[in-house]
């Protein structure tokens, strides 16, 4: 007997799977969902077994989300639990619950594979009713930077301090790895740079619905009163924020802006840039100078070589 695989079917198929204490079969003639048992078995006719997944299945997904990460304090917590080899599902729950927007993006990544499953097993039914292969993959419903984070053009007066702060925790980040003045040195020329032209700064700020600051770029002309050129000062995204997408979205609209405004030279220069904002550099069209970045938004960077 021929179903059709509701929203509402497919969703229920993919937590009745999570679900190791009772089995579950598709009421075909109803398109609904009952618990195996008696007057409910299994014919491949009007109940079907549902697709298969275990424990292990449920490891391997925990595995892919944690892989896929960038946040370096969630990925570095989730993969202890991982390889504690006890306990693993619960703790695993513990530990998203300290990283409240991981766990929303670890719920829909889950969401989104097992419907991706659940549609792969209808699928190998339709064939073998002699009908055609629906798309597999579900429709993205949810922009969660979006719906998790605001964007607001730099204020000096109100986003200052905020910025200093995640500066601040750059710098005791990066420091660590040195000793005595050395790490002081370096917030000294990093502070120097932010703030060698306040007057004219410029950027944006992304932060969450309770206000607080998740992240900012900040930029000013340079040298000052130039319209063509601007020296990136700071971007910055605090620690808790970090691999959810925050500094791409903040530095695509920091570019966006610039073009908008006519400028033609973007030049980042003595900082610290991590190998993942590299590969957003690369990807942006900068180039490296030496330990400068640089892009040109007209495309002739011919220039510098």
């Amino acid at each position: 007997m021929v179903f059709e695989l509701t929203d509402a079917l497919a969703e229920a198929i993919s937590k009745a799977l999570e679900n190791q204490e009772k089995r579950f079969l598709v009421d075909a003639q109803n398109s609904v969902l009952q618990e195996e048992g008696a007057g409910a078995l299994a014919d491949d006719d009007r109940y079907y077994e549902l697709p298969s997944w275990d424990s292990a299945d449920g490891f391997s997904l925990m595995e892919e989300f944690v892989n896929g990460l960038h946040s370096p304090l969630a990925y570095t917590d989730l993969q202890a639990v991982l390889h504690s080899g006890k306990g693993v599902f619960r703790g695993f729950k513990d530990v998203l619950k300290r990283y409240p927007l991981i766990e929303r993006r670890w719920h829909f990544f889950k969401s989104r594979a097992l419907l991706t499953y659940v549609n792969g097993w209808y699928n190998s039914l339709r064939e073998s009713w002699g009908l055609e292969k629906l798309d597999s993959e579900p429709e993205e419903t949810e922009d969660l930077l979006q719906d998790d984070f605001t964007f607001s053009e730099w204020n000096f007066n109100e986003d200052r301090q905020d910025a200093l702060e995640l500066l601040d925790q750059a710098v005791q980040e990066i420091g660590a790895q040195f000793a005595g003045d050395a790490a002081l040195a370096i917030g000294q020329l990093w502070k120097m740079q932010f703030d060698w032209n306040v007057q004219e700064q410029k950027g944006f700020v992304c932060k969450t619905f309770a206000g607080t600051c998740a992240g900012c770029v900040v930029w000013s002309p340079c040298p000052q009163k130039s319209s063509k050129a601007v020296l990136i000062e700071g971007l910055f995204v605090e620690k808790n924020c970090r691999g959810l997408g925050i500094a791409s979205a903040l530095f695509e609209r920091a570019v966006s802006s610039l073009k908008a405004s006519g400028a033609q030279w973007i030049i980042i220069a003595n900082t610290f840039i991590p190998d993942l904002m590299q590969g957003m550099l690369n990807r942006s069209g900068f180039k490296q100078v030496g330990s400068t970045w640089i892009a040109d938004l007209l495309g002739d960077l011919n220039a510098l070589q």
